[in-house]
């Protein structure tokens, strides 16, 4: 499995999500949260510790948006709501930086297979994971956490066939 890193910005929904199945899985973590690690739930301080996010100087959430696009390989992300102002700032920060993207509905088209395998063709080490915070789209850190523990489980048993 190269994948070796999966970041986010520690929002509840999608970016807590992914933190919580990668370490699950045994897989770093990390990425930048606003000052105060600021998120809808309050301050998660707590995740300096726990997922090894480091807190960015700015208290607002799009400079920690453009930071994690621009520290990984490729953004991965979830949404219900495609016009967000934090999903249109992360596909404009992608463009920006160059870095491959792939989006990922609730009850769409796209599975767990087709992203392991995206990863996998396109070398990712360093996964940023975007996506709907859990108030703009109720469920969705359940159904990213679920989706992202089959994304891990399907690179680890690739990995491990590939060495026999």
């Amino acid at each position: 499995m190269r994948l070796e890193r999966v970041i986010s910005g520690g929002q509840t929904g999608a970016d807590r999500a992914a933190l919580v199945a990668a370490k699950a899985a045994g897989i770093a973590t990390g990425g930048w949260m606003p000052r105060g690690f600021r998120a809808h739930d309050g301050p998660r301080p707590e995740f300096a510790a726990l997922y090894g996010v480091r807190e960015h100087e700015s208290e607002r959430y799009p400079p920690r948006t453009a930071l994690n696009v621009k520290e990984s390989d490729a953004t991965l992300k979830f949404a219900t709501e495609w016009d967000s102002p934090g999903e249109v700032l992360t596909r404009r920060m992608c463009e920006r930086y160059g870095r491959p993207q792939l989006e990922v509905t609730p009850g769409g088209d796209v599975t767990p297979a087709d992203v392991a395998n995206w990863l996998t063709r396109t070398g990712v080490r360093v996964l940023n994971v975007a996506g709907n915070a859990e108030r703009t789209s109720p469920g969705i850190e359940a159904f990213v956490t679920a989706f992202m523990t089959e994304v891990f489980r399907l690179l680890r048993d690739s990995a491990g066939s590939e060495g026999e």
